[in-house]
């Protein structure tokens, strides 16, 4: 099963309404006979959970992932819901993935609001919109089709305080309002409020507005900063990011069947 990186829209620990962008950085999971005994306590919180609510089988799991790991980027939503379609897949069970996805995170310690926006475009593609503290998806959309997205990861999230994202309820649910129908701009926002917050460095942030990106930020709880460009347009953006480390340049993933 495979399933997708992404950026985010909106940040969902403020006020629970969260939005996030699916990129073309996949992970692909395959289930394998044996038993899994390495140190993911997300996987082996899903994989003890499945088993003993649907009495199945051992099993291991293969993960190949182009998502660099605790860098703002979903890389656990896409390794959780593409973990929880290949179960639901192979072993022909009726569950609600991104749901699933979205409880386990939580079971495991790994998520504050389950993020179930990021497990929505994980899974399916396209702009999720997402209400986290009761489970529901509000919507999913196309991304706009013309847009280069330029990532300038960073892993090993420091210590931040996330608990300062709560003090900004009202204008974190402002920007959601403002995605359901400009997700661009809001991201730039979002993108710039969540930096600000956590104390990062702005200045690449700043550098690639200053060069015309339409939105450019904090991913997630960050480090990772992101950029989005006109096709055609990334030049400046990716030179100036590569003052700073490895570029990664991608595309915004299309909304996929919901018959998975």
């Amino acid at each position: 099963m495979q399933a997708y990186g992404g950026v985010s829209i909106v940040n969902a620990i403020p006020s629970w309404y969260g939005s996030s962008m699916a990129v073309n950085l996949k992970v692909n999971v395959e289930i394998t006979k044996g038993k899994y005994n390495r140190g993911s306590k997300l996987i082996s919180t899903i994989i003890t959970y499945l088993k003993e609510k649907f009495n199945l089988e051992d099993f291991d799991v293969k993960i190949n992932s182009e998502i660099p790991q605790e860098s703002g980027l979903k890389s656990s939503s896409a390794v959780s819901t593409a973990l929880i379609g290949e179960v639901k897949r192979k072993f022909g069970l009726d569950i609600d993935v991104v749901k699933y996805s979205a409880i386990l995170s939580i079971l495991a310690g790994i998520s504050y609001t389950g993020a179930l926006d990021d497990a929505v475009s994980a899974y399916y593609g396209g702009i999720s919109y997402t209400y986290n503290k009761e489970f529901k998806i509000i919507k999913k959309s196309e991304p706009p089709s013309d847009i280069s997205i330029i990532i300038l990861p960073k892993g090993g999230r420091g210590k931040v305080n996330l608990n300062k994202l709560r003090d900004y309820e009202l204008i974190f649910y402002e920007i959601f309002k403002l995605s359901l129908s400009d997700p661009i701009t809001a991201m730039k926002y979002n993108g710039i409020l969540v930096g600000e917050i956590l104390g990062y460095d702005l200045k690449p942030v700043k550098k690639a507005l200053e060069k015309g990106a339409l939105a450019s930020g904090i991913s997630g709880n960050g480090p990772s900063i992101f950029a989005v460009t006109k096709e055609g347009e990334e030049g400046p953006i990716i030179d100036e990011f590569n003052l700073y480390g490895k570029v990664i340049l991608t595309k915004a993933v299309r909304l996929e069947s919901e018959d998975k």
